[in-house]
């Protein structure tokens, strides 16, 4: 068959038509010198889940193309080193040939610069496991802190302590570019750095350094955040100067500068304070004690030594007391020899003066009655600590490495607090008062060491680690109790006196060893074998002198003094396997541990020995549904043991109202944990969503048998194993941003429940607790005209006991935030910020205790490029402030007032100055 000229020219253009694809192409230059950008990488994601399509380097003369595109709707990304990522949304219909022409890049130092170009950079994005956010998307107040920009952040808090929670979980460590900043005290970095000096706020999981090396999870993670700078920051030297006073002795001053060259950090701070302010690390709450209480610490490998709920924190983060604190320190990093040795150092000191006071209401469960006890406390401390950290670590070649770490610190305190308490029952009678006074004078050593050596082999997954360790902690203290206790009896009082002074010495050193490899069984799925030894003294010497007729404190009391020496003595092996697929990961494992415990009591010639096997099972898995969504599955099973309180109280009279007698037949407890996280998040939408939720159930728990006489209120606990107990929670939330009207919005749930067993005179009591929660908030700034942002939330906790079923403590609490910021002409300012907490009474705490609390100032920018600030401050205008915690446990519901700090005005200068070769120079 012959086909005409038209047919066969239409035969043609069809197979042409039909064989052809979309493409799209352009050049790209930097904005301001004109020059192309070559290797330029130009990625094609695709718009509804943001995983990538296509990807091309630009050529030398800038110019890229990318064809055989299929139609659809795309994402073009561009990224090149030093400048802003560049982001646009695009369309491809089958025979698209789209030009995007000649697009601009913008350096990152332009842009701080304020050199104004209409780019589209995404706010939120997800790298593997690391959720990143712009931290310039966020507005803050001008010379606001890191910790004022995580406030901000979707999934992060910062709650009035200064602790921050991502996605429901602690963070323990904040790192600057991906390096410790002072040791591991996370509070040093986000209440001391600029907020304009941070590029990126990243939010990972960090694994143990065994697991990075190996590939292995050992179930040993922490919630990390790492400070990305800018890069102008890391050029010369940077820093913030804060000067401020007012009245009632109230003062703040801080000073912080950063000095960057090449790979050398060099940082330093200084805080004088009244208002609150230190650099102090929230954990060192428990850490600043003077070992009063010997107990077991799985973590720790052996009895460690807790004080009796030292007020430091409380006296700062929590608001407890009038403080006044001085705190300065240094840090140094630097990488050298190619990178292949990294050292990084820091000396912190710290000071805190506290005075206060406040008063307890508690209301005790009891089966057909409760008590009331109301007590009132004054306290004065003064607490300081000089701290060590370091880091070293050499990578001699491209298999071997050795890392060696150590921190510690030596401290002094000094306390003094005088409590007065009267316990009622339901019909409002008498039942017992006392009048106590406890001071205490010490000091106190800690030292942790590490070294790791580790090698890999040139097969891939095979490898060897041997680690070793060493802690070693001392406290002791001297000090004095004064506690005179009256009971009543039918109304017949009894008096007793108690007048002691104590000498408390304890010591724990700790020597752990561990070799672990690490060997392929294919290309995906890998095994670990370890085995470990921990070895562990304890020495505690408590000793009770009664104060003799003429006055001296010479005779000992036996009931009240003890010295006993722990020997504990643990080997530990251990297998995993681990799968390392495309969209899978997954692990499983367990140790067994073989424990040998044993307890001399030296002053009574008698010893006690024990014999255990501990079992920790683990087991994770993770999916990637695409580059920006994954789910997160992990179980750990681990032993307790009863600690040496539990089985063999060592005897503290500090509150002859309370009496512990002990249970050498308890078992050891088994917990089962499972937690899981979600996280997805579309770029081009910038919309994001994550849920998280763990759950924990425990086996022969460990709970108290309360016993109360009703008619003195004096109580006895003897702790006994039972089961049943849990304890969940969960919480979510769903970010995005309106880009219309240029506002983030955030919302978002949680939802804790628990049930706990007890004994309470002879009857098992079981405790139901359900606490869901809501909250949300809202951002919107337009620059230089304002900037606001709102945060709410809504709680309310169900509790309810079945040792005495007509009471239910139930109630609802309600938290808002609202700051705003105004930028008027002559480069004035007005900031106003209200806190306001809403607390529902109940029928044992029928006081008002909602706080208002309305912040607020007005300045004026000095300076060259508006870097000064001078400002009036008002704290709390309302006068409203009050310090204020609710407790609640199986048969406890207690309120908490205390002093804190309440209205006062301050004038201050803030200066953020910095000088590096792109042009930024200090304001003078």
């Amino acid at each position: 068959m012959r086909l005409s000229a038209l047919g066969l020219c239409l035969l043609f253009l069809f197979s042409a038509s039909y064989g052809q694809k979309a493409s799209i192409k352009g050049a790209i230059a930097d904005t301001s010198s004109k020059t192309t950008l070559a290797n330029t990488v130009v990625s094609v994601l695709n718009a509804k889940d943001s995983i990538l399509y296509k990807f091309a380097r630009s050529k030398p003369d800038g110019r890229f193309e990318i064809s055989d595109m299929k139609a659809g709707k795309y994402l073009l990304m561009i990224t090149y080193p030093t400048y802003v990522d560049y982001v646009d949304p695009f369309s491809l219909t089958d025979t698209s040939n789209l030009n995007f022409g000649h697009i601009s890049m913008i350096t990152k130092a332009n842009l701080l610069q304020e050199v104004i170009v209409q780019q589209k950079v995404a706010a939120i994005r997800m790298r593997g496991d690391t959720v990143e956010f712009k931290a310039d998307s966020f507005k803050v107040k001008e010379g606001a802190t890191v910790e004022d920009l995580l406030k901000k952040l979707p999934g992060l808090t910062v709650d009035k302590d200064g602790k921050i929670t991502a996605q429901g979980e602690k963070v323990e460590k904040v790192l600057v570019d991906g390096e410790e900043f002072f040791g591991d005290d996370p509070t040093v970095a986000t209440k001391n750095l600029s907020a304009d000096a941070v590029d990126k706020v990243q939010v990972f999981d960090k694994k143990s350094d065994q697991a990075t090396f190996t590939g292995i999870d050992d179930g040993q993670k922490s919630r990390t955040i790492n400070l990305k700078l800018k890069d102008d920051k890391k050029k010369g030297y940077f820093g913030k100067l804060d000067l401020g006073g007012g009245n009632n002795d109230m003062w703040n001053n801080t000073a912080m500068i950063n000095r960057f060259r090449a790979k050398q950090k060099l940082s330093a701070y200084g805080i004088m304070s009244s208002t609150g302010k230190t650099g102090l690390n929230w954990q060192e709450n428990n850490q600043y004690g003077s070992g009063n209480n010997m107990e077991y610490n799985d973590d720790f490998g052996g009895f460690v030594s807790y004080g009796d709920n030292d007020d430091m924190g409380g006296s700062n983060y929590y608001g407890q007391g009038l403080p006044k604190s001085w705190a300065a320190g240094a840090n140094y990093s630097n990488k050298f020899n190619e990178d292949k040795q990294n050292l990084n150092g820091s000396y912190r000191y710290n000071k805190l003066n506290t005075e206060g006071s406040g008063n307890t209401i508690s209301q005790s469960i009891l089966p057909d009655t409760t008590f009331f006890t109301n007590e009132a406390r004054n306290s004065v401390s003064s607490k300081q600590r000089h701290s060590l950290n370091g880091t070293y670590e050499y990578n001699i070649d491209s298999f071997t490495s050795v890392k060696v770490t150590a921190n510690g610190y030596t401290g002094t305190q000094n306390t003094y607090s005088k409590y007065l308490s009267e316990t009622n029952n339901a019909k409002g009678t008498l039942l017992n008062k006392s009048y106590r006074t406890q001071s205490s004078d010490g000091n106190n050593q800690n030292l942790k060491a590490n070294a790791i050596f580790r090698k890999r082999f040139k097969k891939v997954g095979r490898t060897i680690s041997l680690s070793l360790d060493e802690q070693y902690s001392a406290n002791s203290s001297t000090g004095y109790l004064y506690a005179d206790i009256t009971t009543f009896n039918a109304g017949i009082p009894k008096d007793s006196l108690t007048d002691q002074r104590k000498v408390i010495d304890t010591k724990t050193s700790v020597f752990n060893t561990k070799v672990t490899y690490t060997e392929p069984l294919s290309k995906k799925i890998f095994t670990e074998i370890s085995y470990a030894f921990r070895s562990s003294t304890s020495n505690s010497e408590k000793l009770s002198y009664n104060k003799t007729p003429d006055g001296k404190y010479e005779s000992l009391s036996d009931t009240f003094s003890n010295k006993y020496r722990f020997d504990v003595f643990t080997n530990t092996a251990g297998l995993a396997f681990k799968y390392n697929g495309k969209k899978i990961t997954a692990g499983i494992g367990s140790d067994i541990a073989f424990q040998n415990f044993s307890q001399k009591d030296l002053l009574r010639d008698t010893a006690f020995d024990r014999t255990y096997k501990n079992f920790f099972p683990k087991a994770n898995f993770m999916y990637k549904f695409n580059a920006n969504s994954r789910i997160n599955i992990n179980y750990n099973g681990s032993t307790r043991q009863p600690s040496i309180t539990q089985i063999q109280p060592i005897a503290d009279n500090t509150n002859p109202l309370v009496i512990y007698v002990g249970n050498p037949l308890l078992k050891q407890e088994f917990r089962h944990s499972i937690n899981f996280n979600f996280n997805s998040y579309k770029v081009m939408s910038q919309r994001g969503f994550y849920i998280y939720g763990n759950f924990s159930t425990t086996s022969n728990a460990i709970v108290t048998n309360q016993q109360t006489d009703y008619s003195t209120g004096k109580t006895i606990y003897q702790y006994v194993n039972t089961n049943g107990n849990y304890n969940g929670n969960t919480g979510g939330g769903y970010n995005m941003k309106f880009t219309k009207i240029d506002m983030y919005f955030n919302a978002g749930y949680n939802f804790n429940i628990s049930k706990m067993s007890n004994f309470v005179n002879g009857l098992q009591n079981t405790t139901n607790n359900v606490a869901p929660g809501i909250n949300f908030s809202l951002g919107k700034s337009k620059e230089k005209k304002f900037d606001v942002w709102m945060w709410s939330s809504v709680n309310y906790n169900m509790s309810k006991s079945t040792v005495n079923t007509g009471l239910t403590t139930n109630y609802w609490t309600a938290t808002s935030n609202l700051e705003g910021t105004v930028y008027l002409p002559w480069k004035m300012e007005i900031n106003s910020e209200v806190n306001a907490n809403f607390r529902q009474k109940t029928s044992t705490f029928d006081r008002n205790n909602n706080v208002v609390l309305w912040n607020a100032y007005i300045g004026r920018k000095i300076l060259p490029k508006d870097k000064g600030l001078i400002k009036f401050s008002a704290y709390d205008l309302l006068n409203q402030n009050k310090g204020y915690n609710r407790y609640i446990n199986s048969t406890v519901v207690r309120e908490d007032n205390y002093q804190t700090i309440t209205r006062y005005f301050m004038l201050s200068f803030v200066w953020n100055f910095s000088k590096n070769p792109m042009g930024n120079t200090p304001a003078q």
